[in-house]
């Protein structure tokens, strides 16, 4: 579709970090439950992983909806008219 440019590069790398520290986070998340002991007195609290997760996920919803990935946001695409110029896949599967 041609919507993602070179200028888009670094925001794709943005989302990707989010995903990887939500994809660490949530395995940590996993290992030690969402309720933690403190350090200090022992006694329960939010896992910090759990805030990392939260926050990454966060982010990575905001560049979702940046990049027009999900349901409401992709509804708000407007493809370009390409006209009678043949389509790059098109011709990719005549090729064969």
């Amino acid at each position: 579709m041609k919507l993602l440019s070179r200028a888009d590069r670094s925001a794709l790398a943005a989302y990707c970090t989010a995903y990887g520290r939500w994809v660490t986070a949530e395995a940590q998340v996993q290992k030690h439950g969402t309720i933690v002991k403190s350090p200090d007195k022992g006694f329960p609290m939010k896992s910090p992983y759990l805030t990392v997760a939260d926050q990454s996920m966060e982010t990575m919803r905001k560049f979702l909806v940046e990049f027009g990935l999900t349901p409401s946001s992709r509804s708000r695409i407007k493809v370009p008219d390409r006209g009678d110029e043949p389509d790059e896949f098109e011709i990719f599967l005549g090729a064969g």
